[in-house]
């Protein structure tokens, strides 16, 4: 390779799919911009096939294949991964979350590429019977980036990885996106009447992690009082069903909106009066940044890196987790007083725009795949 830093490196994201989720999202942000700054040039390999934001990829003008579905599991995603390797010869390989990394990362190193290992949520369950495979497999990654501080201790407890071949790189979003127009939209094509209404919204996976549940049952207490409120739920997953059922058994269909799977987030979140995340887990919540480019006030469980985010009665409101009542109790005072949530979102927009801009995260992302290519020879 050349000695010129500034010479354009090959990646390639290695993903489970496209499906619907915060990371993929953010990995297609993060190739987009590398792309378009011609510093990083981005590919993407699915492992587990493709999925929605399949057509987000093809708009971005990313280029992406998938090599699962078909054949001996796991060993032929692995052999064609190690053709795509060799005929692609990426600089760097970039895997996203456990499984694709088991792949990615065997791949790589039997083509000799180095490997670069996002951790982008908090758990760490991935093979449980066996902690020193687990270990084992983390150790084929040259670094391994976690999403916050929090994240990061957690990783390096629970999974052995020696903390010197660990990085913080924090989530970042394009700004740009959320600025447009969208309530009145929004608010008529789901009947939601007249600008005097008061909708509270969420933008998730419908997973239990999430725990959707604990919103929906805080929002069946706040409606009893304030009669003109709406929950607009973004998003699908899983626990579409059970959340469903919960909606019908607390007679709050004319009430709760499930917009389902959308590329629009911005549309949406511009029809938010506050933004909800009762989340039993986080990695760094990409939805809350968001909200906060929207300026949307947000009331959130202070769990993952959501505090290095927010600052409690500062920048947004925490509740516990699992605590209807306390969920209910800020709704009503938003309700009650918004002025203050209000003034509380501009001053985290202001925060969010200099700490977790997408430019910043892909410059820390090239450094480090600099740092890694100086220390494997190849730069």
């Amino acid at each position: 390779m050349s000695s010129d830093p500034r010479r354009s490196i090959k990646v390639a994201h290695v993903l489970r799919s496209l499906d619907f989720g915060g990371a993929e999202k953010l990995v297609l942000d993060l190739a987009r911009f590398q792309r378009q700054r011609q510093d990083v040039e981005s590919s993407l390999v699915c492992c587990a096939g493709l999925g929605p934001l399949e057509d987000t990829a093809r708009s971005y003008a990313l280029p992406y294949v998938s090599v699962g579905g078909r054949g001996i599991p796991h060993v032929s995603v692995l052999a064609r991964l190690i053709a795509v390797f060799r005929r692609e010869r990426p600089d760097i390989v970039h895997t996203h979350n456990f499984f694709s990394h088991v792949h990615g990362a065997v791949a790589a190193r039997m083509t000799g590429i180095p490997v670069i290992h996002t951790k982008h949520g908090r758990a760490v369950s991935s093979l449980a019977w066996s902690p020193a495979l687990r270990r084992r497999l983390y150790r084929l990654a040259d670094k391994i980036v976690v999403v916050s501080n929090e994240t990061g201790e957690i990783f390096r407890r629970r999974s052995g990885v020696e903390a010197g071949r660990i990085v913080v790189i924090r989530n970042g979003i394009d700004f740009n996106r959320y600025n447009g127009p969208g309530r009145k939209e929004v608010l008529g094509a789901f009947g939601i009447a007249g600008s005097a209404a008061r909708v509270f919204g969420s933008v998730s996976r419908l997973n239990p992690v999430k725990d959707h549940a604990t919103m929906i049952r805080a929002f069946g207490e706040v409606v009893r009082d304030f009669a003109d409120c709406a929950l607009l739920i973004v998003g699908d997953g899983p626990e579409r069903g059970a959340i469903e059922r919960l909606v019908r058994e607390l007679q709050l269909e004319s009430r709760v909106i499930l917009v389902g799977f959308t590329n629009d987030i911005p549309k949406y979140l511009a029809a938010m009066d506050a933004f909800l995340q009762p989340s039993r887990e986080e990695g760094l919540s990409l939805t809350i940044l968001e909200a906060a480019a929207a300026g949307v006030p947000v009331i959130a469980t202070p769990v993952g890196g959501t505090p290095e985010i927010i600052s409690n009665g500062e920048t947004g409101t925490f509740i516990p987790v699992g605590d209807v009542d306390a969920l209910a109790g800020a709704m009503r005072s938003f309700l009650a007083a918004p002025e203050p949530f209000k003034q509380m979102a501009l001053r985290l927009k202001t925060e969010v725009e200099t700490a977790f801009s997408t430019s910043r995260m892909a410059e820390c992302y090239r450094t480090l795949y600099l740092d890694v290519l100086a220390e494997r020879g190849k730069r």
